[in-house]
């Protein structure tokens, strides 16, 4: 049964609140305050007036991850990440969303990417030109994090593209699909940004968007119709593409694939697990197309902790977003695997930057571990642009 929001909140405000010990930000921070519980007690108390609807109530919101790991274990299925967002929402109508998330939207309005300018980022790609093709129906959506960050990543996935006998190209300038506006609670240049993207690619006429960003995915599938677009093609992740095609034997191994490390151990990104259910896919590209031993984080699928990646915490509150990504990363090394593999850009930027250590696993795209696995890709890429 699926409760109103007002109804979660008290639900959750009352209960013995043992979801504490698995919320990745209560666990860094150790306050109760930024528990599911405290969130929810808050929320109740600004709904009957019992505190002030302030700056100081509307910042515990951002202590917040949205990786949906409290609604895993919740019997009743509260939502905190829905509520959180739906008053993150009415932080940015009242002008009470906390620094320095303001800045990060005026960076983005001015540059059209999260990271850096969309034109700047345009041209920087023109090295994969060759690799698209102006009629395909197919679009591939890099994403400004893996534009910005890790663009072997984009050569990986277009060579793997290649190799399917798939034709694809890419919109220039790429701009953001807006997830970290509406995730900072700044819904109407949210909406600008995705009614872009949405005239951009009916005017391509393309059928299908990939990419390899779990976010964007999300916002495209999920949250656009809120935000009033209408996106008129299928949007899949990019280990949802490669798994069909692989599995219709389109895509194989070669005899120029490399021998290598066999171990491997894989992180599930929560914008691509929880909030879009997609853990087969990955699997099943490593074990069977890349021929990996696949050893499982503990916990994984389902309860796989968070890497601290999201734009609402990581924006915000960048130590804590560290501080979850070195407890992830602890959570990995421990299966001995040499190699991490993560779908998703904000996690590779997170549990990279975790693993200076040593000891720890390298961390990799999966798109790139296979592209090299299957002699698609210089075995010396680094990913890191």
């Amino acid at each position: 049964m699926k409760f109103d929001l007002s109804t979660q909140t008290h639900i959750c405000a009352i209960c013995p609140n043992m979801c504490r010990f698995l919320c990745p930000v209560a666990a860094v921070e150790k306050a109760e305050t930024v528990t599911p519980r405290g969130k929810a007690t808050i929320t109740l108390a600004v709904e009957r007036g019992e505190i002030a609807w302030d700056a100081e109530a509307a910042s515990v919101l951002y202590h917040c991850a949205g990786c949906k790991m409290c609604r895993e274990w919740c019997p009743s299925n509260v939502d905190i990440p829905e509520f959180t967002a739906h008053l993150r929402e009415r932080a940015g109508r009242d002008g009470l969303i906390p620094d320095p998330a303001p800045g990060v939207r005026d960076r983005l309005m001015r540059d059209r990417s999260f990271r850096r300018p969309a034109a700047e980022l345009a041209a920087g790609l023109d090295r994969y030109r060759d690799l698209l093709s102006p009629e395909a129906t197919v679009l591939y959506f890099a994403g400004c994090s893996t534009a910005t960050l890790f663009p072997d990543v984009i050569g990986a996935t277009l060579r793997l593209f290649e190799a399917a006998g798939v034709k694809v190209t890419m919109l220039r300038p790429e701009e953001c699909c807006g997830f970290p506006l509406e995730a900072l609670g700044y819904r109407e240049e949210a909406a600008d940004f995705a009614a872009a993207l949405a005239e951009s690619i009916s005017k391509g006429g393309y059928e299908t968007i990939v990419s390899g960003c779990p976010m964007c995915t999300h916002v495209m599938k999920e949250r656009y119709a809120a935000l009033g677009v209408e996106l008129r093609a299928e949007v899949v992740h990019v280990t949802e593409f490669l798994d069909r095609l692989a599995g219709a034997g389109n895509l194989r191994g070669g005899q120029g694939a490399r021998p290598g490390d066999g171990t491997v151990t894989y992180h599930d990104p929560c914008y691509l697990g929880r909030h879009q259910g997609v853990y087969d896919e990955p699997r099943r590209l490593l074990t069977g197309l890349g021929r990996f031993n696949l050893v499982e984080v503990d916990p994984g699928r389902e309860l796989a902790a968070c890497c601290g990646g999201a734009p609402s915490i990581d924006a915000v509150l960048p130590r804590t977003a560290t501080g979850i990504g070195v407890r992830r990363l602890a959570d990995a090394a421990r299966t001995g695997a040499g190699t991490l593999v993560t779908a998703c850009p904000h996690c590779l930027e997170m549990l990279g930057s975790a693993g200076d250590d040593g000891g720890r696993p390298v961390v990799r795209d999966i798109a790139e571990v296979l592209a090299r696995r299957l002699g698609l890709w210089p075995s010396g890429g680094g990913g890191r642009g």
